[in-house]
């Protein structure tokens, strides 16, 4: 992050112009003296000389005084990664005073606070209690609503929408979440159909196929979430649920979603382990518990978001698309507790708490987890 640096800013402006200290100081009229301890940083110029200086070099205040209040790309993703990092292991009202003040310097800068509103509603749950809790799922609403109101990126204000919606559900205001995505279900207007025969009819057919993958590669992942909670909806609707637990298996198998990093690829089988204890099938419900274990087993740590060897085009996209890159929302270490904390701690399955193969699972996680 950029720091106010006006002594380094003066004295490198004053070369490119090619003047001497004198010189600036007879235009501003001060002294030497004056303009030498400017730019040693022992003092600095009065607050109304800051435009007639920024005037004289032909730049903004701004850029005098060596402060940006917008970050780029990589300096978001940077910043999102060490907080990320610093929750797993730092005090939490250490960690929540930096993101304070990173916000107050940053105000401006609407991607880092759309950064910002994610990293707090991902770890809003660390809260030490439920009125800390609320305070941060608020400050996100208000975040969401500032960048609603003063960007001009239609990206920025549905992002924003999205997680105001997010802060919403997790207080519990859901006639509010309601109002907030409610007008958003729209017939298809087939669009990106139109977008990718635009592509072709320019002769990009290479972008035509990118920007095709992409788009399957957002409903495949789409369509498998709508699954699990298609899922989650039928629990008392055996023969249903079973058919919903196997179109889902049948999505993961045939897009080889297993390497995917998303909650749905696994998360659907803890759904389908909750779904079979409720109808006291107990086997089912730890062969589904069993196919959690294997995926999570088979991850890579450090964890990135990316495609595989279908959706091959997609890294560079979610890279430069998704606000913190193809960085985890959580650092690898709260996610590792996170992922056993799934069924260990689920008190959905305490009926088979005491089961042997239940035991086993657990022990195998925690061992490949470390």
């Amino acid at each position: 992050m950029k720091k106010l640096n006006l002594g380094k800013s003066i004295i490198q402006k004053r070369k490119e112009k090619g003047i001497t200290q004198e010189k600036l100081a007879e235009y501003m009229g001060v002294s030497k003296a004056a303009v030498s301890k400017w730019e040693s940083g022992q003092s600095y110029p009065d607050i109304l000389l800051l435009p007639e200086l920024a005037t004289y070099f032909n730049i903004s205040v701004d850029e005098l005084l060596g402060y940006s209040p917008q970050m780029s790309r990589e300096e978001i993703k940077k910043v999102y990664q060490e907080f990320s990092h610093d929750f797993a292991v730092k005090p939490f009202e250490e960690v929540i005073e930096a993101c304070k003040q990173t916000i107050r310097e940053y105000y401006a800068c609407f991607p880092l606070l759309l950064a910002m509103i994610q990293l707090l509603l991902n770890h809003s749950m660390l809260a030490k209690n439920e009125e800390t809790k609320k305070e941060m799922l608020q400050e996100c609403i208000e975040l969401c609503q500032r960048v609603k109101e003063e960007s001009e990126s239609i990206r920025d204000i549905k992002n924003a929408n999205i997680m105001e919606a997010m802060a919403e559900m997790a207080l519990g205001n859901i006639s509010q979440v309601i109002d907030l995505l409610d007008d958003q279900l729209i017939p298809y207007s087939g669009d990106d159909v139109m977008l990718l025969m635009a592509y072709q009819m320019q002769g990009e057919n290479q972008q035509a196929k990118k920007i095709n993958q992409i788009m399957l590669y957002q409903n495949v992942i789409a369509t498998l979430t709508l699954l699990n909670n298609y899922l989650a909806l039928h629990m008392s609707e055996a023969e249903l649920f079973d058919r919903i637990y196997s179109q889902g298996l049948q999505v993961i198998e045939a897009f080889d979603l297993k390497d995917i990093l998303t909650n749905a690829v696994f998360g659907i089988h803890i759904t389908a382990a909750q779904g079979y204890l409720m109808q006291q099938k107990k086997e089912k419900a730890l062969q589904a518990l069993e196919e959690y274990v294997n995926i999570i087993c088979g991850f890579k740590f450090p964890l990135k978001l990316k495609g595989n060897e279908y959706f091959n085009q997609v890294d560079e996209w979610l890279e430069e698309n998704v606000i913190i890159g193809s960085s985890t929302p959580l650092d690898d270490i709260s996610i590792k507790a996170s992922l056993i904390m799934s069924i260990e701690a689920n008190p959905a399955f305490e009926p088979i708490r005491e089961e042997e193969q239940f035991k086993k699972l657990i022990k195998k996680l925690k061992e490949k987890l470390g």
